[in-house]
């Protein structure tokens, strides 16, 4: 077993910020002059994407850098002096942190719980979903043809499940290593996931049956064989506590006219930069999905985003698995316990690896399969037809709302909880195209979730399974104001505040304990976690606002 690393704090990597752009305005001189005026000296501007006014602030030396979270957010308050700025949020590379062990288990594949019902039935995701009758209706080419999937995840590796002409690594990009070649190194570490982004790949769009060629006893058949997919490098570990690798592969993977992004990963918090990054995708035409989480009550980020498809899993026997994420965020429902998937491994000796097919748990296979679902249903009708219909920017709304509306509802199931029901592929494609896309800000289901204009839904939502009215009540003791007064402290100090609470198992169980007590107790037992962030991590504002 390999040595611990070594427990660092939150590494600052960026100021992540938008400007306002006055018609026929500079967006780089504008975003220039206000890093200049808020800033101190020694800080370099780069686009952080094609969202109009988008930029990072990098500093040019390691010495004028941020040393602690507090001090970057107290840079980030500064830039939102600025009248031209939108928003200005920090962005951390957070590692290797022993308190965030509990936290990080939320978004990690659950692992090796093998269900016994589902020995030798290596397809029997597309049995549950209905894959293999959706299937049928394509007559003049293959299931998925003519969808590029984006898929940020660890890498690729040259698996006999995925390797093949459908596999485009020379359009992927590598955001660890900041270089064009996405290959998995099978990297070790803390809480790593190597050969993770291979594992999901097959899910999505591995051929049916084994691979050709190879003496296989298991196989991987993926929900879209016709499709083909980009892998995008985009994180060591699918628990993601810096988001900017992240935006930077979903514009990516928008830039390679990948027309759906599947990401089997998240983390405790979201930020600006990625809600732009998932609104520019679905304004482009691009079907966004994301994992919901495993073994914690919350949904991760970019899921709990309203713009993102957020995918719970299920077990053969058709009931909501133990270890999902669950909550009013989920959108759907998919095969995520015991299913079979491509594995890769390093062998022990030389640079050889191993190649097999076994079973793994989470989420991140339940939005594999579905991501291959919705690869189906841009196939079968046709993205040209979809965007000359509504408008390339409401082709998700459409696909959502369809998927819901198809979606298979075994008796009992928790709607509440683990969405419409569990994805039926045949369905969906049976269903009708509607004559219009939906409303704006009615997107099927589910109600509109947290973004980052909105931080107090944000921590609410963190602070599951307390109840709404519990986690108020315990925020509200933690700023030490009246409940009524909350919406506009969360306003000044939220995101941050949020941010510490993502980021710090502690103090959200502290806090969650403070909601599921009584109003009267709820101000005491705040008290003493509000006072450790406030001396330990936070900004001058927040430590003003918390003893105030």
């Amino acid at each position: 077993m390999p040595a611990a690393k070594t427990p660092t704090a939150p590494v600052f990597e960026s100021l992540a910020f938008r400007v306002e752009i006055p018609r026929g305005g500079k967006p780089r001189q504008i975003a220039t002059a206000a890093v200049r005026r808020a800033l101190p000296a020694g800080w370099t501007l780069r686009p952080l994407g094609p969202v109009p006014g988008s930029f990072e602030a990098v500093p040019r030396t390691r010495a004028s850098a941020p040393r602690t979270p507090g001090r970057a957010w107290d840079l980030a308050y500064l830039l939102r002096e600025e009248p031209a700025v939108v928003y200005a949020e920090p962005l951390f590379n957070i590692d290797n942190q022993p308190q965030q062990k509990k936290a990080e288990r939320g978004v990690r594949a659950a692992g090796t719980d093998d269900d016994p019902h589902t020995t030798g039935k290596f397809e029997w995701p597309l049995t549950t979903m209905k894959v293999k009758a959706a299937w049928e209706l394509f007559t003049s080419h293959a299931p998925g043809h003519g969808v590029r999937i984006g898929h940020p995840d660890t890498g690729y590796t040259p698996h006999p499940e995925i390797a093949g002409s459908r596999l485009h690594p020379e359009l992927g990009y590598d955001f660890e290593d900041d270089d064009a070649n996405p290959l998995d190194p099978l990297a070790g570490g803390f809480l790593p996931n190597p050969g993770h982004g291979t594992s999901t790949a097959s899910v999505i769009f591995s051929a049916t049956g084994a691979p050709i060629g190879t003496p296989a006893t298991a196989f991987v058949s993926g929900t879209a064989p016709g499709a083909t997919l980009v892998p995008i490098r985009t994180t060591k570990s699918v628990v993601l506590w810096s988001m900017r690798r992240l935006v930077k592969a979903i514009y990516h993977a928008v830039g390679e006219n990948c027309r759906v992004i599947s990401m089997s990963l998240g983390g405790p918090f979201g930020g600006s930069a990625l809600h732009d990054a998932v609104r520019y995708a679905e304004s482009q035409g691009t079907i966004v999905l994301a994992a919901a989480g495993n073994q914690i009550r919350f949904v991760t980020f970019p899921a709990a985003f309203d713009e993102v498809i957020a995918v719970a899993a299920s077990t053969i026997d058709d009931e909501e698995w133990g270890g999902s994420s669950r909550g009013k965020a989920v959108d759907i429902t998919a095969p995520g316990h015991s299913v079979y998937r491509a594995r890769v491994e390093k062998e022990k000796t030389g640079n050889a690896h191993a190649y097999s097919v076994t079973r793994g748990s989470g989420t991140s296979y339940a939005v594999a399969a579905t991501a291959g679902v919705a690869a189906l249903w841009l196939s079968y009708h046709g993205y040209a037809k979809l965007a000359a219909d509504y408008g390339k920017d409401r082709i998700a709304a459409v696909f959502k709302q369809l998927l819901q509306k198809s979606a298979r509802t075994p008796s009992g199931w928790d709607t509440h909880n683990f969405g419409a029901g569990i994805v039926h592929a045949k369905a969906l494609l049976d269903q009708p195209l509607p004559t219009q896309a939906p409303a704006r800000g009615l997107r099927g289901l589910r109600m509109r979730q947290p973004s980052s204009a909105d931080p107090l839904e944000q921590a609410i939502l963190l602070l599951a399974p307390a109840t709404r009215s519990g986690a108020t009540r315990a925020l509200a003791s933690l700023a030490g104001v009246p409940e009524e007064r909350l919406p506009v402290v969360m306003g000044d100090i939220g995101d941050e505040l949020t941010f510490h609470i993502g980021t710090d198992e502690k103090l959200r169980q502290q806090l969650i304990a403070s909601a599921q007590q009584g109003a009267g107790r709820g101000v005491r037992t705040a008290r003493a976690p509000a006072r450790r962030v406030a001396l330990a991590r936070g900004s001058r504002r927040l430590r003003s606002v918390l003893r105030g």
